[in-house]
């Protein structure tokens, strides 16, 4: 009896990873990148993760590491986003969580700047997590600052293996995706979760400021050429 436990156990096991493996993701649609506020004078990390219901609205959103004042913004943004929701292996539309990773450059190259540090509150089991995480460099060519959001899709144990701009904004796209490709993260360990998610990764690029440059006429602010 105990073998026919055994070969039961295994089976229903082997049952719940088929089906987990043809769970479709959850896919962003549409989405608006959050606002910059002009209290935020250092970097900021923000990681969220997002309730996405069968019909790919945003119901709720949790934030799992916050960088206040940016934390409200990144919030109020993916609350507005629309995906393209997880379809379950009857081909039917279900609920599901996606990861949000929100990366703020600091507006500084050679002098600290003074803000919030990002404070971890907390992991969701359900979504892969930031394990290894890079911010993208500011490229020698711009001028001004943007937002780029970056679309990943993760093999089983976490690592990239596909990255797209669904928000683009040249010339950051490149230093993004580079950025990207090299993050690794925690798989998610909950049942019933898709084994290659999606994770979104949103890469603000601040103009940077060199900082007190001294002249004939006294110290002032200079931005990077």
């Amino acid at each position: 009896m105990k073998y026919l436990a055994a070969a039961a156990g295994v089976g229903a096991l082997t049952i719940s990873l088929l089906a987990q493996a043809d769970i479709q993701p959850a896919r962003l649609r549409a989405g608006a990148i959050p606002a910059v506020p002009v209290t935020m004078t250092a970097g900021a990390d923000v990681v969220v993760s997002v309730a996405v219901s069968d019909d790919g609205s945003v119901t709720d959103v949790d934030v799992l590491r916050s960088t206040p004042p940016f934390t409200d913004a990144v919030v109020r943004a993916v609350r507005a986003w629309h995906f393209t929701p997880a379809v379950d292996q009857d081909l039917k539309p279900m609920a599901t969580r996606v990861l949000v990773d929100a990366l703020a450059r600091p507006p500084s190259l050679n002098s600290p700047t003074v803000g919030t540090p990002p404070v971890n509150l907390g992991v969701d089991a359900r979504i892969p997590y930031p394990a290894q995480a890079q911010p993208p460099l500011y490229p020698i060519n711009a001028r001004t600052q943007g937002t780029v959001i970056v679309e990943t899709r993760l093999d089983p144990s976490g690592r990239v293996i596909e990255a797209k701009t669904v928000r683009s904004w040249p010339p950051f796209d490149s230093p993004a995706l580079d950025a990207a490709r090299g993050w690794i993260f925690s798989p998610a360990t909950a049942p019933n979760v898709p084994p290659s998610p999606y994770a979104y990764l949103v890469f603000v690029f601040r103009q940077p400021i060199v900082g007190p440059v001294s002249g004939p006429g006294g110290g002032q602010l200079g931005t990077a050429p």
